[in-house]
């Protein structure tokens, strides 16, 4: 968890560091309440409808929680949210609040027997993953904010879908085996069954499809760097969009090299993953996972 930080923030230090630490933290701790197997409910529906909730009032209310995965993440919201812009925050709110949604999604298709196809499976993905409120993080320990009409262009929106794309795409492949041991969907698995090809070749169409996502981001980021001054912008606001693809850019390559080196993604951890163990892993998994 350190070490995805580190990588996905890296000019990050002191509380800002601290921040990125505890929000990839509870991430994976959130996460991983919902790796149970086919037919089951997840233990944390109820505090995603909780935070839901939290996510609605302004930051700094006090939580009303049920759990301490609850408690964790109302401090890291109000954290997340001191000093930036209530414009921000209401748009931070609402990805975190897809992110949520997303997870009853999944959780209900889990319990309902639902096997997605690969269209289906990443649409889901596009919103579970987290990729959204993640690199909101960005903003908040780079202590800027991307300008109002900026938010809205397609130019910087293009930019965030390669971003969230590419590290689907990057996480479907790293986490197959995990996913095969939780009987879980994969966007493998799903491209084996409806193209009736081998693991290999699966493999490689997503690699193909990440290359291309990849080749389109400069010409994307060069279009955004010529956004502010048809909008009437002043150029600060065209530097602080440059600094928010720049981060998200940064954001992705670090996410990229963690993958590589996570234990999260092992076939030790694999082998200790099951449907008859819920899928839960804990620290020690997580460490003993990585040698």
């Amino acid at each position: 968890m350190a070490d995805v930080a580190a990588y996905s923030y890296p000019d990050a230090v002191g509380a800002d560091l601290d921040l990125a630490f505890d929000v990839n933290g509870w991430f994976f701790l959130f996460d991983d309440q919902f790796d149970v197997p086919l037919g089951e409910d997840p233990p944390a529906v109820v505090v995603c409808e909780e935070l839901i909730g939290l996510l609605r009032l302004p930051p700094g209310t006090a939580p009303s929680s049920s759990s301490p995965l609850g408690d964790a993440f109302a401090d890291v919201w109000a954290r997340m949210a001191e000093g930036m812009s209530r414009r921000w925050q209401e748009r931070s709110a609402r990805h975190w609040m897809d992110y949520l949604s997303a997870n009853l999604t999944e959780a209900c298709d889990r319990r309902a027997g639902i096997v997605a196809d690969s269209g289906e499976w990443m649409r889901l993905r596009r919103r579970v993953i987290g990729v959204r409120p993640s690199i909101d993080v960005c903003e908040r320990v780079g202590h800027f904010e991307l300008p109002a009409p900026a938010v809205h262009s397609t130019a910087v929106e293009s930019a965030r879908e390669i971003v969230t794309d590419v590290i689907i795409l990057v996480n479907e492949v790293y986490s197959l085996e995990n996913d095969e041991a939780r009987d879980a969907p994969n966007l493998v698995t799903c491209l084996m069954r409806e193209q009736q090809c081998g693991r290999a070749e699966a493999i490689v169409e997503l690699r193909r499809r990440a290359d291309a996502q990849l080749r389109q981001l400069p010409r994307v980021r060069e279009r955004a760097s010529r956004l502010c001054g048809p909008l009437g912008l002043p150029e600060a606001a065209q530097e602080a969009t440059d600094r928010y693809l720049d981060a998200i850019s940064v954001y992705l390559r670090g996410i990229y090299d963690w993958h590589r080196l996570a234990g999260r993604y092992t076939p030790h951890v694999a082998g200790r993953t099951s449907p008859t163990t819920r899928g839960f892993l804990n620290l020690t998994d997580l460490a003993t996972g990585s040698d």
